[in-house]
């Protein structure tokens, strides 16, 4: 036994959500701004040096499945030892999820050697890779303090602390675009890697400060200490989440080959991109709502009140649903007004446009699905939210848009509607699988 806390779990659950939503989707915003800051500063540079921080950024989308190896598990199992109450049991867990981390960032960095095997797989541009080679290194080499950061943030995340992660999300970014706005002037586009490798020093530095004042300082005091109990425990949870994550991002590179293929394939991958840019603004409030959820009811399992979990899961459906439907009407109404903003080539336009609409009908689905989901993970099942996601993408979606647009040549509004679907399948699978889990476990 080791030492223990007083459960979080009395307070309102209303009060609760919100305590724990407002800043999640506030880091998100942050994020995206630092994200699409990166970008316009990068674009001043030219073409070929935005491509390249577009093709960097799909090697480490494809490379943070090893980041959510660690962040989804370590969330769960701290939250759930701090419901129970059990101090030294949530340090154990940071303790490993850190271990984990630099390791895994470790192995993410040894990517950079076979780096002429990744640029020939995407099909990189010459010009492009001279220009990105700096860049991935640096991306790939400060990959370890990107993932040590990312550990911290879940373990304050499971103890119920958004506050922490937003606040260093904040500092960070704003380092990061001030950096970039003095450095890649001046420097090109190893000004804006130095930006990168500087934002995650100061997420790191900063993280170190807040934890050295948090009940989880005690679990840095021992980084060297290995417990396998520990790190089996969040390899469990942790792997199936980073397949999910892997699946999905090589299902979303394989989704944008098939409709270069397709039927005005420019066309529709130039929209599909837009698309999918202006549909993040519900995204983000969806993640926000399945942090609060994951947190919620990895602390109510902990303490052993699996209702208070149910309840918890269906309040923050409720007000997720609630909070994206005016942006959905948005999407929906102003559709053609977005895609005027994004494009000025005619059938761009048009299939912008259209893409919006369907999202605009499938993302309460999504949001369905990223919050049960979440419930799922929190309650210590990683399997079936990333069994759904995966065979919904890769036995629904992915095969018959290449038999629809590719093999038969439809348009690709047939693509938009097969990605809603995908949508409203996921929703309303894993909602199912989340009640069914619940009633088996516990007498809600």
């Amino acid at each position: 036994m080791g030492c223990r806390v007083e459960p979080a779990v009395n307070t309102s659950l209303g009060h609760e959500l919100l305590r724990l939503v407002l800043p999640a989707l506030l880091m998100q915003v942050v994020q995206t701004v630092g994200w699409l800051g990166e970008a316009v500063f990068v674009s001043r540079l030219g073409k070929v040096e935005l491509a390249a921080i577009g093709l960097v950024g799909e090697i480490t989308w494809l490379l943070s499945t090893l980041t959510t190896i660690v962040t989804v598990s370590a969330t769960t199992l701290v939250a759930q030892r701090w419901g129970a109450g059990d101090l030294a049991g949530a340090r154990g867990f940071m303790r490993a999820a850190v271990q984990q981390a630099i390791l895994f960032g470790l192995l993410a960095s040894a990517a950079w050697f076979l780096r002429d095997l990744i640029w020939q797989g995407m099909g990189a541009e010459i010009s492009i890779r001279r220009v990105a080679e700096f860049y991935l290194l640096i991306a790939l080499a400060s990959f370890p303090l990107m993932n040590l950061a990312a550990s911290w943030g879940a373990a304050f995340r499971g103890i119920g602390d958004m506050r922490t992660p937003f606040f260093v999300s904040a500092i960070a970014t704003s380092c990061h675009l001030l950096a970039n706005a003095t450095l890649t002037p001046i420097w090109g586009l190893k000004g804006a890697a130095a930006a990168l490798a500087f934002s995650r020093i100061v997420a790191v530095a900063v993280f170190a400060l807040f934890i050295r004042k948090s009940p989880l300082n005690a679990a840095t005091d021992k980084l060297v200490a290995f417990e396998s109990g520990y790190h089996r425990q969040l390899l469990r949870l942790g792997i199936p989440a980073g397949a999910q994550n892997f699946f999905w991002a090589f299902g979303s590179v394989v989704f944008f080959s098939l409709l270069n293929r397709a039927r005005d394939g420019t066309e529709a991958v130039a929209a599909f991109t837009a698309g999918i840019r202006v549909e993040s603004l519900a995204f983000m409030v969806a993640m926000a709502f399945g942090m609060a959820t994951q947190t919620i009811v990895g602390q109510s399992v902990g303490a052993g009140n699996w209702k208070r979990g149910w309840q918890g899961t269906w309040m923050s459906t409720f007000w997720c649903i609630v909070v994206i439907l005016p942006v959905c009407a948005v999407l929906f109404f102003a559709s053609d007004w977005l895609a005027s903003y994004l494009s000025t080539d005619p059938t761009t336009h048009r299939y912008t446009a259209y893409y919006l609409r369907v999202a605009a009908l499938a993302e309460p689905f999504w949001a369905i699905s990223m919050t049960t989901g979440a419930a799922l993970q929190g309650a210590g099942d990683t399997r079936t939210p990333a069994l759904i996601a995966i065979l919904t993408q890769w036995l629904f979606c992915i095969p018959l848009t290449y038999l629809l647009c590719v093999l038969k040549g439809h348009s690709p509004i047939v693509a938009w509607w097969l990605v809603g679907a995908s949508g409203f399948l996921t929703g309303a699978v894993t909602a199912i699988a989340f009640v069914l889990f619940w009633l088996k476990r516990s007498d809600a």
